[in-house]
């Protein structure tokens, strides 16, 4: 068995699927979809492993799949669906000879958007297309439908209410944030829209994925290696499976061997595994954040205690962030005491400078960071909810990071 069969990151696991039995998610979706005549939300932090449920749940022939990364107008969102729609090539004819579905009006779309054409959709060709999906008995999956603007979630939910009516199965997948307030803002909406939470990964979760990969690939390692980086893991499924196939590579494991042999990997050496991986997650997030708002004013460099250098306020708080572990949830007293034990005493910015910076990469999260914002600054209280985030600013070294403008 290759490798990358086994350790997933990034895609779909079959061999290291982990149902999380004990929480009872598969029974609890399938439920809501049996009933139907409803919008299924899934909600979870990122990457917690709400995509893979769904897949795992709806075979891939009986749904039409959005990527809400893809949509940024609504002209998107329907040609999504039209694109992936198994639409016969001559219209559809019923026994009396009279037309099934308007399929001529979907196949003339169809053949635009082939041809490249901008294609508008009026009101009937959504439905047309709807009532088509709906009677072929698609379930329709919008996945990241957080990422799309609050007005063209407002068009699809308001598009949608209809056909969920006469039992077109939906799904949405999201982040917690306040990606349903579009839902709840439709009065009609009430009582057809069920939500579904994913919980964080606990470590005895993270530790089934070692534990049913590492052994399809003839390899014994102990128990308390993994245990080690299910910790580091932040409760990511997808990190944990990388910390996996990166120990498989290390000691150029890239398919099963036999006979089966142990391996006990060095501290050492899953800290180079912790700093390879922290190079691929988290830091087109910490670059944005790092940089600050754009400013015409040169910004003060604040000089290392080490003396190894200088920093700007954004990346000395940031690094001092990162010396908490980073936390999820930090006090503003935690970071003063990073910053005075990181900069030389008469370059420790003042509270409200903390505070303003704070501030504004709070906005920067909001307004230039697609999806859950990663960090909110609340009341003295800095709340870090990317684990990728966090597992950047712990295993990088910012100081090797250079953000000039």
């Amino acid at each position: 068995m290759k490798l990358k069969a086994v350790f997933v990151a990034g895609g779909m696991p079959n061999v290291t699927y982990v149902d999380r039995n004990h929480l009872s998610l598969e029974k609890k979706f399938r439920t809501e979809l049996a009933e139907g005549y409803k919008i299924v939300a899934i909600t979870g932090p990122t990457k917690s492993g709400k995509t893979v449920l769904c897949r795992k749940v709806i075979p891939a022939a009986d749904c039409i799949w959005v990527d809400g990364g893809q949509v940024e107008n609504p002209d998107d969102f329907w040609t999504s669906i039209v694109r992936s729609l198994r639409i016969p090539t001559e219209e559809s004819e019923n026994i009396t000879g009279s037309a099934t579905f308007s399929w001529q009006a979907i196949i003339g779309i169809k053949s635009q958007i082939t041809a490249g054409s901008t294609v508008k959709y009026p009101a009937p060709t959504k439905k047309e297309i709807l009532t088509a999906m709906r009677s072929s008995e698609l379930t329709l999956v919008v996945d990241d439908f957080h990422y799309l603007s609050p007005a063209i979630q407002q068009e699809v939910v308001r598009s949608l209410k209809s056909e969920i009516f006469d039992g077109l199965t939906v799904v949405f997948i999201a982040v917690p944030h306040r990606a349903f307030d579009t839902i709840s803002a439709e009065p009609e909406m009430e009582g057809r829209y069920a939500h579904i939470t994913i919980p964080p990964w606990s470590i005895d979760d993270l530790l089934s994925i070692p534990a049913k990969g590492f052994p399809k690939l003839g390899m014994t390692v102990p128990d308390q290696i993994c245990r080690k980086m299910g910790v580091e893991a932040l409760q990511s499924p997808l990190l944990m499976q990388r910390f996996c196939g990166r120990v498989c590579t290390h000691y150029e494991i890239i398919e099963t061997i036999k006979p089966a042999r142990n391996f006990d990997p060095t501290d050492a050496i899953l800290e180079d595994i912790y700093k390879d991986v922290a190079k691929q997650f988290g830091f087109p997030t910490f670059e944005k954040l790092a940089k600050g708002p754009q400013s015409r004013s040169k910004r003060n460099p604040r000089r290392l205690k080490d003396g190894s250098g200088s920093l700007d306020i954004y990346q000395a708080i940031l690094m001092a962030v990162g010396k908490t572990g980073p936390k999820s949830k930090l006090h503003y007293d935690e970071i003063r005491d990073n910053l005075k034990d990181l900069l030389q005493e008469v370059d420790i910015p003042q509270k409200h400078e903390v505070s303003n910076a704070l501030g504004h990469m709070e906005s920067i999260a909001k307004e230039k960071i697609k999806g859950e914002p990663v960090i909110e600054w609340s009341s003295d209280y800095l709340y870090i909810t990317d684990p990728f985030l966090r597992f950047f600013m712990k295993w990088s070294n910012i100081k090797d990071f250079s953000f000039a403008e």
